[in-house]
This record gives C-alpha cells, sequence and structure tokens, in this order.
C-alpha cells in the first residue's frame, strides 16, 4: 500500500516558523506519512533585494528538518532553474519518485479556489490530492461548497484543515534583518545563524554592520554605532557623500587587534577583498582615520572627526573637543591633532611622523583659506 505524501512548495526565503507549523499540523491532521518541502526556483531580478539563491534556501531547509522523520526535501524546480508548474512537478515526482504513493498539494485557501485557472488544471484536480489550510477568517461553508462544485466535476480528493493564524511572514524576516533587527524566534536557531554566517538579505551597508557586530566586542561595537552617526551627521553638514560615510564608519575598527596604527591600512585591505570595494576615498578614510595625512578628503575628515568625537566616546578633555566639530572640516581637524599631539608627547609617548605631516598640511589649508580640503 502506497504513502500519503503532502507537498508543500514555496520560496522559503527564509524558511520560519510559520511553514514548519503548517507542515507539522497539516501532516497530523491529515495523516500524511511525510511531508515534502520544494524550495521553488525565484528569479533574481524579481525583488529590489536579491533573494536567496537556491543553494542557501536548500541549506536552511536541510538546518531546520533535518531531524525530524516526517519532513524530507526535494530540489526539483531549484534543478530546473526556471519557472515551475505545480502539474510538472508534482508528475515528475510521481514519475520519478513516488510511483505508488498518492500525492497531495498543500495550498492556501485562496489559492484552492483559484485552481481551475492553473496551469494544466483539469490534469492536476484529476491526478492529484489537495490539502487546504484554512485560516481563522475564511468562510468554511464557502470553502465546503467549493470542494462539492469540483467534485461533481472532477474526481476531486480535497481535505481541509483549520490551521492556525500566524504573524510571520519571510518579507518582515528580511525587513528586519536589513534593519538590524532580531528574528529570533521567529524562524529556528540554526537557520538564523546561517542567514548571519552567509550575511544574506543584506545590502552593503547591512553587511559591514553585521560583520561588525560579529567580529567586535560589545563596547568597540557600541563605539562603531556611535561614529556612524556621527559620521552621517557630519557628511551632511560638511557636503560629503553620507552613504560613503556610513560605509567607512561600519569598517574602519574591523581590524582593530592588528594594532593602532595598523588597524586602518589592514581593514580598508580586507574591505576591498572580502567586499570588493575599491572607492579610493573611502578605502583612505578607513586607512588613515588613526594617523590622518597631508591631502586629506572631505571624507577623510568626516571619518577621523567622528572617531575622536562620538558621543559614547569619554577620555580627558574630550567634551572640550566635541565643540571643534562645529567649525569647518580643516579647523575641526587640526584642532583635533594639535590636541592628540599635545596629550601624546605630554605623556612621554612617540608622535607618528605622519600625523605631523599632516598637521603641517592642515595649518597651511587654513592660511591660504582652503576649501574643506578639496
Amino acid at each position: 500500500m502506497g504513502k500519503r505524501i503532502g507537498v508543500l512548495g514555496g520560496s522559503f526565503d527564509p524558511l520560519h516558523y510559520g511553514h514548519l507549523i503548517l507542515a507539522e499540523q497539516i501532516r497530523q491532521e491529515a495523516d500524511l506519512d511525510l511531508v515534502l518541502l520544494v524550495p521553488a526556483y525565484v528569479n533574481p531580478f524579481k525583488e529590489d533585494v536579491p533573494p536567496a539563491e537556491g543553494k542557501h534556501r536548500l541549506a536552511m531547509l536541510k538546518l531546520a528538518v533535518s531531524d525530524h522523520k516526517f519532513f524530507e526535501i526535494s530540489d526539483i524546480e531549484l534543478q530546473r532553474e526556471g519557472p515551475s508548474y505545480t502539474y510538472d512537478t508534482l508528475a515528475e515526482l510521481k514519475a520519478t519518485q513516488y510511483p505508488e504513493d498518492e500525492l497531495y498539494f498543500i495550498m492556501g485557501t485562496d489559492s484552492f479556489y483559484a485552481v481551475e485557472h492553473w496551469h494544466k488544471a483539469e490534469e492536476l484536480i484529476r491526478n492529484f490530492g489537495f490539502l487546504i489550510g484554512m485560516r481563522k477568517g475564511y468562510d468554511e461553508e464557502e470553502l465546503k461548497q467549493t470542494i462539492a462544485r469540483l467534485r461533481q466535476t472532477y474526481p476531486l480528493r480535497a481535505e481541509y484543515v483549520r490551521i492556525p493564524e500566524l504573524e510571520i511572514s519571510s518579507t518582515e524576516i528580511k525587513q528586519r534583518i536589513r534593519d538590524g533587527k532580531s528574528v529570533r524566534f521567529m524562524l529556528p536557531d540554526k537557520v538564523i545563524e546561517y542567514i548571519q554566517e552567509n550575511e544574506l538579505y543584506l545590502d552593503l551597508k547591512g553587511r559591514l554592520r553585521e560583520y561588525a557586530r560579529r567580529s567586535e566586542k560589545v563596547t568597540r561595537f557600541r563605539h562603531t554605532q556611535g561614529v556612524v552617526k556621527m559620521a552621517k551627521e557630519l557628511a551632511l553638514r560638511w557636503g560629503a557623500d553620507p552613504e560613503k560615510a556610513e560605509i567607512a564608519a561600519w569598517f574602519h575598527d574591523a581590524c582593530r587587534p592588528e594594532g593602532n596604527l595598523e588597524h586602518g591600512p589592514a581593514a580598508a585591505r580586507l574591505l576591498q577583498k572580502r567586499y570588493g570595494v575599491d572607492d579610493e576615498d573611502i578605502l583612505n578614510a578607513i586607512r588613515y582615520h588613526t594617523t590622518g595625512r597631508p591631502g586629506m578628503s572631505l571624507l577623510e575628515m568626516v571619518l577621523k572627526t567622528a572617531d575622536q568625537l562620538e558621543e559614547g566616546r569619554n577620555y580627558p578633555g574630550v567634551e572640550e573637543m566635541r565643540a571643534f566639530a562645529e567649525l569647518p572640516p580643516l579647523e575641526c581637524v587640526y584642532k583635533l591633532m594639535t590636541h592628540t599631539r599635545e596629550y601624546v608627547l605630554s605623556i612621554g609617548a612617540t608622535f607618528d611622523p605622519l600625523s605631523d605631516e599632516a598637521i603641517e598640511w592642515l595649518k597651511q589649508q587654513i592660511e591660504q583659506g582652503g576649501n574643506h580640503g578639496q
């Protein structure tokens, strides 16, 4: 005797507890022997933010259900790499893997109402069963009447199962990830870890933010957040590019363990290698945010000032120095660097020669009426 197998398709981008609860509840209520999860191919140009590649969505499914004996996964539609019709998928599964089993397509109420308009609808309805998840708010009598009507026309096999209304959606999850908000308890922890490790659903700034969150200590990450906030504000006020300022700020301390003078150049190299950022202004802002240099760009001044004066900084004289940010960029950075040099020399430490050169250049620019170092 063949098995009763439910087939649940979807983008699963990403898989969340709503999918799993639906699958498990229908499995139990419909007395299924197995639920087959079938991730769909997703057009990478369909959404503003590209979906996760099929290999990632498949990996997340495996992490979520690998220890569930009643769930299995098929990559049949991913292998096809194009639009997949439900009938074609079910027919291929029946012919190649489950010839002796009964296949039931798991679907929502709205989808079931429209099933007569699907590709090869008559073949689909005659050859396969349907398990309909009915959420609260739907008219049960209307659903019963639709099933009865279709049974008069086709040899329909259909059952409906009441399922809970869950306020979880893949769209909301992706938006929360992009906003840097928690998605814990919305999807399995293993899936969350995979998303974080592979930096899914993020634009460049989001990927840099999450890299900083993972690699920096809590106190250092708070500092980075403060630098980002102030860098964006200064960029807008001084006329620099706020998007570039944010990118540079998120990554400026990514290699802090390399050392005080070394971490800037190391972070610039890593940003270029790992994320493909080739904008020299961004890279220079990161390279020289500790030392400064002659010929500093406006963006470099923004990052250097934000790094020294962000609201979380707490060191002798910082409150006095915060007033420097109200000055024009050249004067602000000149005062910051001369103040720092006085402090370094007062404790008997060595001041970096490149910083000395930067101070002299800044002084010359101010005397010549330079325009923000541009």
